[in-house]
C-alpha cells in the first residue's frame, strides 16, 4: 500500500476570523477535484492552552494514492494555478489569512486512517496537537515510542492518537495529534504534577515518569497546544455545543 501522507497547515488569521475561515476551508474547490486532498480536520487554537494565536491549523488527507497524488497536488499549485484553478476562492480566503506555513507529512506504522478515525466517531470535544522538534534522523524512532509507550497509557484515560506523522521536509519535527476532552487533559497534568511531588491534587502515576525518560532520548523542542475543532472534523462532535452558556457566580 501507498505511504499515507499529509499537508499540515499553520494559518495566521486575521481578527477573529477563525470560525469564517473554517468554513471557507471546508468548501475549498480541491475538494471536488478528483484524486486531490480530502480535508481530515480544521482547529482553531485555544486561546490561554500555552500557544500562539489566532491560529487555525488545517489537516489535508492526501489519500490512498501517497506519493502519486502528491505530484497532482503540487502540480495544480505550480503553472496550471493561475489559468485553471481556484477562480474567486483565494482572494475570499484572503480576507481571513495574513499568512501560514507548510508542513509535508506521512503516516507512520500506528496511525489511524482518516477512515478509521470518522468510523468510530465522536472521540473528543478538544485535540491536543503536538509539533515537536527531535534529534536529527530519530523522527521513525521517537513516533514509534510514541505508539508503543505513550498510547496505551493515555488511551487508558481517555486520550485518543488521531494523527501520527513524520515531517518529511525538515529531519527534526514530527506531528502528534489526540482527540480528548478537557477534562482528562487537565487530570493528566495534575498526575504529572502530583507524581513529581509537585502538586496534591491529582494521583501518583509512574507511567508518566517512565514516559519523560523515553521522550528525553529524543525530543529537543517543541510545541503543545489545545485547539477546537470545526464540528465535521475527523473524531469531532457533528455541531458545535448547543446550549454554551457564560458561567454565573449564581
Amino acid at each position: 500500500m501507498p505511504r499515507n501522507f499529509f499537508l499540515h497547515e499553520t494559518i495566521d488569521v486575521i481578527g477573529q476570523g477563525q470560525y469564517e475561515y473554517m468554513d471557507l476551508v471546508a468548501r475549498e474547490p480541491v475538494h471536488e477535484m478528483p484524486g486531490l486532498f480530502r480535508l481530515a480536520g480544521t482547529f482553531f487554537v485555544i486561546g490561554a492552552s500555552g500557544a500562539h494565536w489566532p491560529q487555525v491549523i488545517n489537516l489535508y488527507d492526501g489519500g490512498e494514492r501517497g506519493w502519486d497524488a502528491w505530484t497532482d497536488n503540487l502540480d495544480r499549485l505550480n503553472l496550471k494555478r493561475r489559468a485553471a484553478f481556484y477562480g474567486d476562492w483565494w482572494d475570499e480566503a484572503a480576507e481571513f489569512r495574513s499568512g501560514g506555513r507548510d508542513r509535508v507529512a506521512a503516516a507512520v506504522p500506528g496511525c489511524p486512517t482518516t477512515a478509521e478515525l470518522r468510523s468510530r466517531g465522536q472521540l473528543g470535544t478538544g485535540f491536543v496537537h503536538q509539533v515537536l522538534e527531535v534529534r536529527p534522523g530519530t523522527q521513525i524512532e521517537v513516533l514509534d515510542a510514541v505508539n508503543t509507550h505513550r498510547r496505551p497509557a493515555l488511551e487508558q484515560r481517555g486520550i485518543h492518537l488521531t494523527h501520527l506523522l513524520e515531517v518529511v521536509n525538515n529531519p527534526t519535527e514530527v506531528i502528534v495529534v489526540w482527540a480528548t476532552d478537557l477534562e482528562p487533559w487537565i487530570e493528566l497534568r495534575k498526575d504529572f504534577d502530583t507524581t513529581r511531588g509537585l502538586d496534591d491534587s491529582g494521583r501518583s502515576d509512574p507511567l508518566l515518569l517512565a514516559w519523560q525518560t523515553v521522550e528525553r532520548e529524543f525530543v529537543t523542542g517543541g510545541t503543545t497546544e489545545l485547539m477546537t475543532p470545526r464540528p465535521g472534523s475527523a473524531g469531532a462532535p457533528t455541531t458545535w455545543e448547543p446550549d454554551a452558556a457564560l458561567a454565573s457566580d449564581d
